[in-house]
C-alpha cells in the first residue's frame, strides 16, 4: 500500500530539530517510506513540552486547524491510507475550545488508542475509549507500547485486564526493542515484529 503519515502537532523540540524536521515527523517518514516533505508531515512543531494550545501561546503563534485539514486532504488525495499520529492523548488542545477528539471527528478517522503497557494504564486506556465511543468515533483497537523494558505486576496483568473491561479489540503488546530508532528505522525488522505482535486483520478492515 502506498502509506501517507501525519503527525500536525509536536512540542519539546530542539531548535536544531525544529529546523531540520521534528524527531517523531522523521521517523513516521522513514517507518512508511513516505517521500512527502517534513513541512507536510508535521505542519507545527513548538520547542516547549506542552500541549499545542499552550506551546502555540507561548511562542506568540497561532494554529490554523483549516490549514492542517488542507494538508490532511492533500495527503489523502496521494497516498491509500494515511496514518496520523496524535500525542499526549485524545483530551489534550489544540487550541482554544478545540481538542484532538475534535480533529478526530472532523476528519471521520478510525483510531487506535496506544498505550503504555505499565502502571497507570488501566484507567486511562478505558477512559479514553469510553470517551472515544460516547463521541460515535470508530476504534479499531488498542496497543499497548512496552517502552521501558521493565517487568513488573501490572505490565503481566495489564493485557488480561483490559481485555476482560474493553468493549474494543485488544491488538495486542508491541515489545520493547533496545535502539529501535536510534540508527534509522529498519522498516522490514519492524514491519515483521508489528506482524508477529500486533492483530493487524483487525486494523486492516478499518481501511
Amino acid at each position: 500500500m502506498n502509506v501517507g503519515v501525519m503527525k500536525p502537532f509536536e512540542s519539546g523540540l530542539t531548535k536544531g530539530e525544529r529546523e531540520t524536521g521534528s524527531r517523531d515527523s522523521v521517523l513516521l517518514r522513514d517507518a512508511s517510506g513516505s517521500t512527502d516533505s517534513l513541512q507536510e508531515i508535521n505542519p507545527y512543531a513548538f520547542e516547549a513540552p506542552l500541549a499545542p494550545e499552550v506551546a502555540a501561546e507561548l511562542e506568540h503563534r497561532v494554529i490554523d486547524v483549516d490549514s492542517v485539514d488542507k494538508i490532511y486532504r492533500g495527503l489523502l488525495r496521494v497516498h491509500d491510507v494515511v496514518v496520523v499520529e496524535g500525542a499526549g492523548g485524545v483530551m489534550v488542545p489544540i487550541k482554544k475550545d478545540f481538542f484532538y477528539v475534535d480533529l478526530i471527528r472532523q476528519w471521520n478517522a478510525p483510531t487506535i488508542i496506544v498505550s503504555k503497557l505499565g502502571l497507570g494504564t488501566i484507567n486511562h486506556t478505558l477512559l479514553t475509549s469510553n470517551h472515544l465511543e460516547s463521541q460515535g468515533i470508530s476504534i479499531a483497537g488498542v496497543i499497548l507500547n512496552n517502552v521501558s523494558n521493565q517487568p513488573d505486576i501490572a505490565s503481566e496483568t495489564n493485557p488480561v485486564v483490559l481485555k476482560r473491561y474493553l468493549r474494543i479489540p485488544f491488538l495486542g503488546v508491541f515489545p520493547y526493542v533496545a535502539g529501535i530508532a536510534e540508527k534509522g528505522i529498519d522498516r522490514a525488522f519492524l514491519a515483521e515484529t508489528f506482524e508477529k505482535n500486533i492483530d493487524t486483520d483487525a486494523v486492516l478492515k478499518f481501511l
